[in-house]
């Protein structure tokens, strides 16, 4: 009987590659978040370290120039806070999306997956029946000689 040959093996292995693929732009996006989230804490700790910065001028005499350049300074962070935060939901929504292509590819190569391993049990399955014929017909010619040699 001949070998088992998959018609569809060369989609199966496109959907591999589809799959590998969404899954490199998953782990990316995954990591371009979790960059973005840092710079995020980053700017936080920048902000926090500002106002303890300025509250400690405060207990002594400050300048309004000294008062002025810290304004200035805790709007800009601020400005980057909110700039971070909108880049974290960019960066968050990207990942979704990478996501649900993910999701597609995996499903999309499951199915041919589990096409092709119908259409392996069915081979199995027909190569069983074509060895139980083989064995009746053995098995038929000897009980027809044992007859004739009795």
């Amino acid at each position: 009987m001949k070998k088992f040959r998959f018609r569809l093996e060369t989609l199966l292995k496109f959907r591999k590659m589809e799959e590998e693929q969404a899954q490199i732009k998953m782990t990316e996006a995954s990591m371009r978040l979790y960059k973005e989230q840092e710079f995020l804490n980053q700017f936080q700790n920048k902000l926090l370290g500002s106002l303890t910065l300025l509250s400690e001028e405060h207990a002594g005499s400050p300048t309004i120039e000294t008062l002025k350049t810290f304004s200035y300074y805790i709007d800009k962070i601020k400005k980057d806070i909110i700039f971070q935060q909108e880049q974290i939901v960019k960066a968050e929504a990207y990942r979704q999306e990478c996501l649900v292509v993910l999701e597609a590819a995996m499903k999309q190569r499951k199915l041919v997956d589990n096409l092709r391993k119908k259409q392996l049990e069915q081979y199995n399955i027909e190569l069983l029946q074509d060895e139980q014929k083989v064995l009746d017909e053995l098995g038929t010619q000897a009980f027809m000689r044992n007859k004739e040699s009795e």
